[in-house]
């Protein structure tokens, strides 16, 4: 029953999460009502640019009624066993401020985690989900040092030294047949999405968030599944987002992508979708190149087809194959699932999986690795 009631309350606060909130259409609660209802005047909210500040906003902020820190990957074994990874902390608050009652686990924060594994190589994936109230030390965020967790599932700061503003960090979590244990070294510059950070998600004042990514983190350790061990390395993808906003009442979802080249650049591109499945004007994205400089592109730029669908156990349909042309970039590629079933089917359903990219950019041949996440299905 603890879990239900956790869902309860998460649905209730969902306005707080603008891109990474996960809302199951399944169950009569749409996308967009669920997460265009609540007016939550008593949370600050991303009006206007900021200056960010480091490394305090790598920790919570509790003015706003919802964060995330999450983390993707793709990694390989010496004997070219392919995997990728999903590591999610969501903080979400349920009042401005804590109660009066005295006592350790009094608390106003809820936080949910999602651990998720893809053997690409045998066509398996394994994930998790938890949730835990903030009191009693539970779970819970704080900036030096740096900490994200919930229970034994935790984002740490190494000691062992930093690279451009973000400090080394070691991901640590299992499950009964899943285990990560991961050291992660930023080797871009973070990535201000947006207008210098500043996302807008949709059309009313405040519907947005504060937003940056770090595109390339070196990535070593190991993977455990079902008693067998891996030592891994490749890159992974970090994103930090903080709102109190929400998604307009004409949108329903987003298709989003991070995708990691093999020339060192990276690309990322979400399409938030309307109601009636088309791109909406907020849609954007960023590309990388190998020296950290970056810029931003708009959805005139981008043409997204899909080339094919996966059909879940639920009947739900999601696009499974995708084409990506960005004319600004001279840029065409195929983003292909690298396992068709990687639905994150938890209290709150998504489809989160390893991609295989393959294609041109600047009449040039590229590949790569990379991720994405479709909601609102």
């Amino acid at each position: 029953m603890k879990n239900y009631i956790f869902i309860i309350l998460l649905i209730l606060s969902a306005a707080g999460c603008a891109e990474r909130e996960k809302i199951n259409t399944g169950n009569g609660i749409t996308l967009s009502k669920a997460m265009s209802e609540a007016n939550d005047t008593a949370y600050d909210k991303a009006f206007e640019k900021i200056k960010f500040n480091f490394p305090d906003d790598h920790g919570p902020h509790p003015g706003f009624k919802t964060e995330w820190w999450y983390f993707t990957g793709n990694v390989v074994s010496p004997d070219n066993m392919n995997f990728g990874y999903q590591f999610t902390v969501f903080r979400t608050a349920l009042s401005r401020d804590k109660s009066d009652r005295n006592s350790e686990w009094n608390s106003n924060q809820i936080y949910m985690a999602h651990f998720a594994v893809t053997d690409i190589t045998n066509n398996e994936f394994y994930f998790e989900e938890r949730f835990s109230r903030e009191g009693n030390k539970l779970a819970g965020a704080q900036t030096v040092p740096f900490k994200v967790w919930l229970e034994d599932w935790q984002i740490t700061e190494t000691g062992e030294g930093k690279s451009y503003d973000l400090p080394d960090l070691r991901i640590t979590a299992k499950n009964e047949k899943a285990e990560i244990n991961f050291k992660l070294k930023s080797m871009k510059p973070l990535i201000l999405q947006g207008d210098s950070g500043l996302s807008q998600k949709g059309k009313q004042p405040g519907n947005a968030s504060y937003y940056y990514s770090f595109t390339r983190l070196k990535t070593e350790g190991k993977i455990i599944l079902e008693g067998k061990e891996y030592n891994v390395n490749g890159d992974s993808w970090m994103d930090r987002e903080w709102s109190t906003s929400a998604l307009s009442d004409d949108q329903k979802g987003w298709d989003w992508f991070a995708l990691q080249l093999d020339d060192s650049t990276e690309i990322m591109y979400y399409q938030m979708r309307k109601n009636d499945g088309s791109p909406d004007i907020y849609s954007k994205g960023v590309i990388i190149e190998k020296d950290g400089t970056s810029r931003t592109f708009k959805k005139e730029d981008v043409v997204l087809n899909v080339e094919d669908y996966w059909t879940s156990p639920a009947g739900e349909r999601y696009p499974s194959g995708w084409r990506l042309k960005i004319s600004s970039e001279k840029t065409d590629l195929k983003i292909t699932p690298a396992v068709k079933e990687q639905l994150m089917n938890v209290s709150i359903r998504y489809w989160e999986g390893s991609v295989i990219i393959e294609g041109t950019k600047n009449n040039s041949k590229v590949t790569g690795r990379g991720y994405a996440e479709l909601t609102g299905y």
